[in-house]
Formats: C-alpha cells, structure tokens, sequence
C-alpha cells in the first residue's frame, strides 16, 4: 500500500478507506495509521470547519490577485508603474514562470467549476467566466455543494485542486516573504482572535496580516499611523524658548 501525501490522488490506506466508508469526518485530514481519526465534518458536509474556511480563503485570494499575478506576465520596462496602451516594435518579453503558474490556477479553477456543471443538472456557469470570476463564484455561492459533496473523493480532490492554485498565485505575487509576530497585537475584526503578524515582500513591501486569515491585512505604513493615533497622547515639560542671538 503506497505512503499516504497530501494530494487528491493519494491511494494510501487511510484515503482509501476514509474516502469510501468515512462518515462525518473531514475528507481532507486523511490519515494512513489505523489509531488516527481525522476531526469531525460540519453537519451534511465532508469539511471540518477549518478546511471549509481555507477553501474559502483560498478561492477569493485567486479573485483577488489574479489581476496582480497578470501584471507579473510582462517584467516591467523604465519603471513606469502604469501600464500605458502603446505601440511597440516587439512584444514585451513573457516571464514564463508566471505563465505556467496561471496555466495550473486556470485548469484547477475550471476543473471544479466544471465538474459540479456535471453534477448538478440545470446549474450553469456565471456569464462572466474568467478565472477570477469563477473563484469568486465558486466562494461566494458553491461551497455547499462542493462541501457536501455525495462523492466525498470529489470534496478532498476540489480541495487540493483550490490549494495549489492559491499556492501558484500567492508565490507570483507575493514573492518570497518574510513574516514576525506583532507581541501583544491582535485581529480587532469581528469573532477573529488572531494573532498579528508582519509580513515583508522580497521587494521590501510590508503588510500587518492577521494569522487566522490572511484576508485580515493592511499595509504596514496604515496600521501605523492608526496605532499612534490609537495612543494616548502624553504631555511632557514644554522645552524652554530659546532667546534671540
């Protein structure tokens, strides 16, 4: 029996087993040792509550930055950060890395879009079908039937199909990062307790961001200037004038 991994297609005991006789576990948290249960599924659903908010996430941060991710196509040229309609004598150069990586976002995206199509007869695609609308579709009114799934190895395989194509995205436009946890400082949105963190780019740009969702975020320079203004303000000794030469 082959080792279990952490992908729709793994064939291990645990997947196995789980996939086909599982009930009211959580698809994704396949496991191949016999003393290991994964937790609990939401009610009617094949998700643990955690791995139904990360689908979620996932899919609205394809929304989110695809068009960032579109913009990394094409390294820029003089340093101009506005893309301008213009003439040119040869096509700008393709950053291919990008493009494989939205080749994966797009297939994966369409893969589950289609596939709930077959499953559910009289359900069609939205008008818009770009990639960003797709995954915005799917977070916004799919998820139950993608969560609730009857053939539960759709459910896991959905799951891993979104992961990677939010892995795909974020590496294209997040870049290499850097993350320190904010002591003392955490989420103010509502119902969220986590943890602040500081998150800094490759190219130097920082974010505050929230550990629980990643959606929780504003830029370091915002969240600055709202904690001082948070402040109290103290009054000190006023220094002495300094008389005339």
């Amino acid at each position: 029996m082959p080792e279990h991994k952490d992908a729709a297609d793994c064939g291990c005991w645990g997947c196995q087993s789980i996939a086909r006789e599982g009930a009211g576990v959580c698809v994704v948290h396949l496991v191949a040792e016999q003393d290991k249960v994964p937790p609990a599924a939401s009610t009617d659903l094949n998700l643990c509550p955690t791995c139904d908010d990360r689908m979620r996430a996932d899919l609205h941060l394809v929304a989110d930055r695809w068009d960032e991710a579109q913009d990394a196509l094409h390294p820029s040229r003089g340093g101009d950060s506005e893309r301008h309609a213009q003439r040119t004598e040869a096509p700008l150069p393709l950053n291919v890395s990008v493009s494989d990586a939205l080749m994966i976002v797009r297939d994966n995206i369409w893969s589950v879009a289609l596939r709930l199509v077959d499953d559910h007869p009289g359900l069609s695609l939205p008008a818009d079908q770009t990639t960003p609308s797709l995954a915005e579709w799917l977070a916004k009114w799919q998820m139950l039937k993608i969560a609730g799934s009857p053939d539960k190895s759709f459910t896991r395989q959905a799951y891993w199909w979104v992961a990677e194509a939010a892995d795909q995205i974020a590496a294209k436009t997040y870049g290499v990062e850097t993350t320190v946890e904010i002591p003392h400082q955490f989420c103010k949105r509502p119902g969220c307790k986590g943890q602040l963190l500081i998150a800094e780019r490759s190219d130097g740009v920082k974010t505050v961001r929230c550990s629980a969702d990643a959606h929780h975020a504003v830029q370091w320079d915002t969240w600055s200037k709202m904690l001082k203004a948070s402040r109290p303000q103290r009054r000190g000794a006023r220094p002495p004038r300094l008389g005339r030469v």
